[in-house]
C-alpha cells in the first residue's frame, strides 16, 4: 500500500482515486443506489412468494390430514355396516362417537 500512496497524495492523486472508484464499481464492488434498490424490491418479491408457497404447503397438509381422516371414518362405517348387514351385533370401532356417524 506505501508504493500507491505516492500516486494518490501526488499531483494526479484524483485521477487515480477516480480510477480505483470506477474500477471497484465496474468490477461489482461498489453498487449503485438503483442497483441496490432493484435487488430489495427482488428480494420483497422472493419473500413474498414464499410466504404464499408457504400458506399452500400448510393447506395442502390441512386437506390431506382431513382426508385421512374421514377415511378412517368412513371404513369404521363400512365394517359396522357389513357387521349389520351379516346378522351379527358390531361392535363400536374404537374411537368412533355418534357424532361421527351422525346420530
Amino acid at each position: 500500500m506505501e508504493q500507491y500512496l505516492p500516486l494518490i497524495t501526488g499531483s494526479a492523486g484524483a485521477l487515480v482515486v477516480l480510477a480505483l472508484v470506477a474500477w471497484a464499481f465496474y468490477s461489482g464492488k461498489l453498487h449503485s443506489d438503483r442497483e441496490f434498490s432493484k435487488l430489495e424490491h427482488e428480494n420483497d418479491q422472493l419473500r413474498e412468494a414464499y410466504d404464499h408457497l408457504r400458506l399452500a404447503i400448510e393447506t395442502e397438509r390441512r386437506t390431506v390430514n382431513e382426508t385421512a381422516s374421514a377415511a378412517t371414518v368412513t371404513n369404521q362405517l363400512i365394517g359396522a355396516l357389513a357387521s349389520i348387514a351379516s346378522g351379527r351385533k358390531a361392535p363400536t370401532p374404537p374411537g368412533l362417537t355418534a357424532e361421527d356417524i351422525g346420530l
